[in-house]
């Protein structure tokens, strides 16, 4: 009996074998259709958040007593973050790996959306909306090269990219109606907790079967330069917020968009390593110490 079972596994094993060896192509879409579906989810849930905490504003009004410079923050904490770190991130994803920085961002993700379900008072909510921020920043920006790494042919590329930006679309529409279930049917911390099991998928299946894109281990973050790109980015993103609210020509809002222009010089004067001169917007145009160093003269 024992002798039948080995021989029937045997069988069995040899048969997937030659099964594998006849279909490696298939198998191979197959593991880039589910890495690519892992990407996506990621993407989907980090831009789901934008828009689906909107409709929980006024039950998270009452339990709270919050005001509406409260719950503006509750909502502007996330964008604020998201907004000033993309840059930073980005350029980190291509030194340290960029599927590394993707895990960790979704990780960061869904724990900060858990403990903004769990959140007993307001302030810890608008804290753990700031950490969903972090996590979305680090996410998004090395997707995109997940993506352009997993597809080297172009018109896969675009088509993979125009998918990838669907994603976008979709998630942002779907925000308010999936809140809209989710309020009126249980409770407004379920627009947080339905992140969680999402996040935690896209999670495994990133670590099953995206492969790591190529890292630029010489590459420099240049701290200065994404010092300034962080504060550039966090000051426009002060000004447009603060700007309805308290008037275009408020102090805080001019104040915010003075210091944007001069962290944007100071990021435009900088060794920027997150925009290598090779890319199409910036080809064919020098850097300003070249210029400075070129002899007069000379074109």
């Amino acid at each position: 009996m024992a002798e039948q079972l080995h021989r029937r596994r045997a069988h069995t094993q040899q048969r997937e074998g030659v099964c594998a060896a006849r279909h490696p192509a298939a198998r191979g879409r197959a593991s880039t259709h589910v890495a690519f579906l892992a990407i996506c989810l990621g993407y989907f849930v980090t831009i789901l958040d934008t828009t689906i905490v909107n409709v929980a504003l006024p039950t998270i009004r009452r339990q709270f007593g919050a005001t509406v410079s409260d719950l503006q923050w509750v909502v502007d904490g996330y964008a604020l973050v998201f907004a000033a770190l993309l840059l930073s991130a980005g350029a980190l994803g291509d030194k340290l790996g960029s599927k590394r920085l993707f895990v960790a961002g979704l990780a960061i993700f869904t724990i900060g959306s858990a403990l903004c379900g769990v959140s007993p008072v307001l302030w810890a909510l608008q804290a753990a909306r700031v950490l969903q921020g972090v996590g979305a920043a680090i996410a998004v920006p090395t997707s995109l090269a997940l993506l352009r790494h997993m597809f080297t042919d172009s018109a896969e590329g675009a088509k993979a990219l125009g998918i990838w930006g669907g994603v976008a679309g979709v998630a942002a529409g779907a925000g308010p109606v999936v809140g809209g279930f989710l309020v009126g049917g249980l409770t407004w911390r379920s627009v947080f907790f339905v992140n969680v099991p999402i996040g935690i998928i896209a999670v495994l299946l990133t670590l099953r079967f995206v492969s790591e894109s190529p890292r630029q281990q010489d590459r420099s973050l240049d701290l200065p330069a994404q010092l300034a790109g962080i504060v550039a980015l966090a000051a426009v993103t002060i000004a447009f917020i603060d700007g309805g609210a308290s008037g275009w020509t408020s102090p805080l809002v001019l104040g915010a968009f003075l210091l944007f222009v001069i962290a944007t010089i100071a990021f435009r004067d900088a060794e920027i390593p997150a925009y290598p001169r090779h890319y199409p917007l910036l080809r064919g145009r020098q850097h300003p110490r070249e210029l400075k160093q070129r002899p007069c003269g000379m074109n």
